[in-house]
């Protein structure tokens, strides 16, 4: 992975501060102003770092498949070790690991080739009217991959998802972050033309918990009740093994509609509409930093993803002791980059770093 490395005294904004300011300006403030990090792993985001990184492994190199795959399953180990002993992180890692295993058999050889894999980059924010840039925001973000069709380049987004989009076009319209990474991987020099939606469906099969013997005792005694002989048959059910349940999985993936890529095309309005929001977003958050005053969003404090992790903060008033108790605060909230310096952009579209004034 190459990065820029050019320092800056700049706030570094990406897509996902930009994104939580529109949800709650609180939430924005208490994440990307605070620094203030959830102590407790989310589960559904944990479920996404590993198939983000497996898929990185995956693509990250061509040839043997069985080379591949040790790699993807080696990365998958690395990325789950030390959540051992934690039952519902051990049933995130089967699900992760029969999702990638899928994929890799549905896409034994790629209709693409990887420019780069898991690619950051910085850039500059900028007036759209004026062509000034901002004295205040540079912005970084990082790309699921860079890929090279018969067409073109492409953006590759990989998107796990709970059932596949009904319209990837209007997702497009309504996706600014893809229109964010293709506007600035542009002026880096690459000649992104559009997108490849790479959906990942999430497996809905449910591993069987079996049930207590009081539970046992109490389904059995209604049976007899209702049984004209006064007795039944019926055994404790017994809870489901990981090999049995990843079994069913695994079948399950195996059936039509778990994956698909859908190639859409950018058009230069959409990415003149992400260059004006970017801006405008800015402005909000200056007028609020200069008034150190963030609107709380209490009707998105829960959603289709779950509550919001600052609820219990915000409904404690901001009570010190909540948060001691279930937040940290990290050099950077942004957590999904290795390195966060902020530079002018000086990746050129060949792959290498340019050294800048």
């Amino acid at each position: 992975m190459i990065t820029t490395a050019k320092p800056t005294e700049k706030k570094l904004l990406t897509y996902s501060a930009l994104s939580t300011y529109r949800q709650c300006p609180m939430r924005y403030n208490l994440r990307y102003e605070k620094n203030l990090i959830p102590v407790n792993t989310d589960e559904k985001l944990f479920f996404g770092t590993v198939v983000h990184r497996a898929l990185e492994a995956w693509h990250a190199v061509e040839g043997d498949f069985e080379l591949r795959k040790n790699l993807v399953l080696s990365k998958i180990d690395e990325t789950c070790k030390g959540w051992e002993s934690d039952q519902e992180i051990r049933r995130i890692r089967l699900l992760a690991t029969e999702m990638i295993l899928g994929y890799m058999d549905h896409y034994r050889r790629d209709d693409f080739e990887i420019v780069a894999s898991e690619y950051e980059f910085n850039g500059q924010i900028v007036n759209p009217q004026t062509g000034a840039k901002s004295k205040t925001f540079a912005i970084k973000g990082k790309v699921d991959g860079i890929v090279r069709t018969p067409r073109g380049l492409f953006l590759l987004e990989h998107k796990t998802t709970s059932r596949l989009m009904d319209n990837p076009r209007d997702q497009l319209w309504e996706d600014t972050q893809v229109g964010l990474y293709v506007m600035y991987l542009r002026e880096l020099g690459f000649d992104i033309i559009g997108v490849i939606y790479n959906e990942l469906v999430k497996c809905t099969l449910i591993q069987r918990k079996g049930e207590s013997e009081a539970e046992f005792q109490a389904r059995y005694a209604g049976l007899c009740a209702r049984s004209k002989t006064g007795q039944s048959s019926a055994q404790r059910q017994r809870p489901e093994p990981d090999e049995e349940y990843a079994g069913r999985v695994r079948e399950w993936y195996q059936s039509e509609n778990r994956f698909r890529r859908s190639e859409l095309f950018l058009s230069k309005r959409q990415l003149d509409l992400v260059r004006q929001d970017i801006w405008g977003m800015t402005q909000q958050f200056l007028d609020a930093r200069r008034r150190d005053d963030w609107f709380c969003n209490r009707e998105n404090c829960n959603t289709f993803y779950g509550d919001c992790p600052y609820r219990p903060y915000c409904q404690s008033n901001y009570d010190e002791m909540v948060r001691r108790e279930m937040f940290e605060v990290a050099v950077t909230p942004h957590t999904e980059f290795e390195s966060f310096n902020g530079s002018d952009g000086s990746i050129s579209a060949d792959g290498q770093p340019t050294t800048g004034e």
